[in-house]
């Protein structure tokens, strides 16, 4: 068996790009619970060497090293922050800085009895999003690249692992666009693009990793109930620029914690009449947003 149950994901912040865990007491944590991994792929970028009498390749020479993996979980707490906000885990950085790296150990029992595990270092999140679905948990998603993957990385002795109570649902959502409340809003993301990058020396590793040209976005869905983000989008544009408000995503998980995301500068970029002629939907106003900045506060209970 190699599926549900036999399998091991946690992640340990780096000091330094690269470094690994800490060499005194890791902290190792579970980023979520209903966890899923996308493929955990190394490109090894190898290049084919030829002579000009073969016609078959002579051999291959290796490229930049670069390994890629997904995250997905139901969101339970704020620790992922620390992998995705630059400025101290709470806010986008507004100078160039350092990205924050981190290590990962993903292992699978295998049925005869033995682990199998890889640790990446180096890991940069690229992308992120926080997503709430009308019906279903809040749900993060992390696409993240890795510089490094040696096999010398102790198994964890302990994992900070969430209880099924910190997960945070649809129904402790609220939202806010212009001072305006959005009370049937039906799908939501909040997307954070462009968070990282590396930078390449004499090695085929990563030197090391720095923020990137960060492109924050929000896309909402909601029944339509009144005039006032159309006229946001389309009314009040047309004699000048797309007007800039802000606006936040609250959520409340069961225990009383809190985390709300700020935007500022939101500017409407899309705007759509959804299921206009439809015997069995409400209208819906599905909007796309450019934001200028985010940052995130958590108040625990």
């Amino acid at each position: 068996m190699t599926g549900a149950g036999a399998a091991t994901v946690a992640y340990t912040v780096e000091s330094d790009y690269g470094a690994g865990p800490d060499d005194t007491d890791p902290t190792w944590i579970q980023p979520g619970i209903d966890l899923t991994v996308g493929d955990l792929t190394v490109e090894q970028a190898l290049e084919r060497s030829r002579h000009p009498d073969d016609p078959t390749p002579a051999g291959s020479r290796e490229g930049n090293f670069e390994g890629a993996m997904s995250v997905s979980f139901s969101l339970t707490d704020n620790n992922f922050h620390d992998l995705v906000f630059a400025d101290g885990g709470t806010a986008l950085p507004n100078s160039p800085m350092r990205a924050p790296s981190s290590t990962w150990y993903a292992a699978i029992d295998m049925p005869d009895g033995t682990t199998e595990s890889r640790t990446p270092t180096g890991a940069i999140v690229q992308d992120a999003t926080v997503s709430y679905e009308q019906g279903s948990d809040i749900t993060i998603e992390l696409t993240l690249l890795y510089g490094d993957e040696p096999n010398d990385i102790a198994e964890p002795g302990s994992i900070q692992k969430p209880s099924d109570e910190d997960v945070y649902t649809w129904h402790g959502a609220t939202f806010e666009v212009d001072g305006l409340n959005q009370p049937l809003m039906q799908s939501t993301t909040l997307s954070l693009s462009g968070l990282a990058r590396f930078r390449r020396g004499q090695d085929r590793h990563p030197f090391d990793a720095v923020v990137d040209a960060i492109e924050p976005s929000f896309s909402t869905d909601a029944t339509f109930t009144e005039r006032d983000q159309l006229a946001l989008a389309v009314d009040d544009s047309r004699d000048g620029p797309v007007g800039k408000v802000p606006a936040s995503f609250a959520l409340e998980n069961g225990v009383g914690d809190t985390i709300e995301y700020t935007l500022e500068d939101c500017q409407p970029t899309s705007y759509s009449w959804a299921d206009l002629v439809a015997p069995d939907s409400d209208l819906s106003e599905p909007i796309d947003y450019h934001v200028a900045d985010v940052s995130a506060t958590t108040t625990p209970a």
